[in-house]
C-alpha cells in the first residue's frame, strides 16, 4: 500500500498528496526560502551630475563603522570587493588611480524579528435536526528569529571627498556550505545594490560639476 500524506487547507478541508507531489513541494519551498530577494534603497545629492563619469578608486580614508564585519573576516572583505569591481567594470567604470569617484563598502548582520498572523482553523456545523448552524474560526500568530545582512556601498566625490551617493541591500542570512554558494549570494547582493547607481536625475535641477 502506498503512503500519502495528508495535507489541510485553510478552509478546513483535507486532502491526500502522494509521495512523489509531495517530495516535490517541500523541495521547492525549501529553493523558494533559501532564494530570498535583496531589498535595496538608495539616496544621493541631487544637486551632483552623475554624468559622464566612469572612472572609481577605492577609498581607504573613511573609517569603517560599528559592527562591520569586513574589518574581521578578511575572506568576506575580499569577495565584496572583487564583486563589486566586477560589477562596475561590467557597468562600464574603470579603475584608475585618479578617479572621479571613491568608493567604500561595509557590511553588518543584526538579528531581527518578524510576526506573522494566519487562520489556523475554519469550520461551520449544523445543530439538532439541521435547525441551528454555526461558523468558527480562529487565528493564530508565529514569531520568528533570524539574521538579516546588510550591505552599504558609499561614493565619495574623488574631488570633494563629499558623499554623493549611497546605496543599501538587505536580505535574510542563510548558511552556506561551500564558498562557491557564498560567493554567489556575495555577487547577487552588490549587484542589486549597484543597479540603482549612476542614479536617474531630472535635468531640470541645477547641477553641480566638481
Amino acid at each position: 500500500m502506498k503512503k500519502q500524506h495528508i495535507v489541510s487547507s485553510r478552509l478546513g478541508g483535507c486532502f491526500r498528496v502522494p509521495p512523489l507531489l509531495f517530495f516535490i513541494l517541500a523541495v521547492v519551498a525549501l529553493f523558494l526560502s533559501s532564494c530570498a530577494q535583496v531589498e535595496v534603497s538608495q539616496d544621493f545629492d541631487t544637486g551632483y551630475l552623475f554624468d559622464k563619469k566612469n572612472t572609481y578608486g577605492w577609498n581607504t580614508a573613511i573609517p569603517a563603522g560599528n559592527g562591520d564585519l569586513l574589518l574581521s573576516d578578511e575572506l568576506l572583505a575580499k569577495r565584496f570587493k572583487s564583486a563589486i569591481d566586477t560589477t562596475l567594470a561590467n557597468r562600464g567604470f574603470i579603475q584608475t588611480p585618479q578617479p572621479n569617484y571613491l568608493v567604500s563598502c561595509t557590511y553588518t548582520i543584526k538579528s531581527r524579528l518578524e510576526s506573522d498572523t494566519f487562520d489556523s482553523g475554519f469550520g461551520f456545523g449544523f445543530g439538532r435536526f439541521g435547525r441551528y448552524g454555526g461558523v468558527g474560526m480562529s487565528t493564530g500568530s508565529t514569531i520568528r528569529q533570524y539574521d538579516q545582512g546588510t550591505l552599504v556601498i558609499n561614493i565619495h566625490s574623488a574631488a570633494t571627498k563629499k558623499l554623493i551617493w549611497k546605496g543599501t541591500g538587505s536580505r535574510e542570512v542563510f548558511i552556506h556550505s561551500t564558498p562557491d554558494e557564498i560567493t554567489r549570494s556575495v555577487n547577487e547582493m552588490v549587484e542589486a545594490v549597484l543597479a540603482q547607481f549612476p542614479p536617474v536625475q531630472q535635468t531640470t535641477r541645477t547641477s553641480y560639476n566638481p
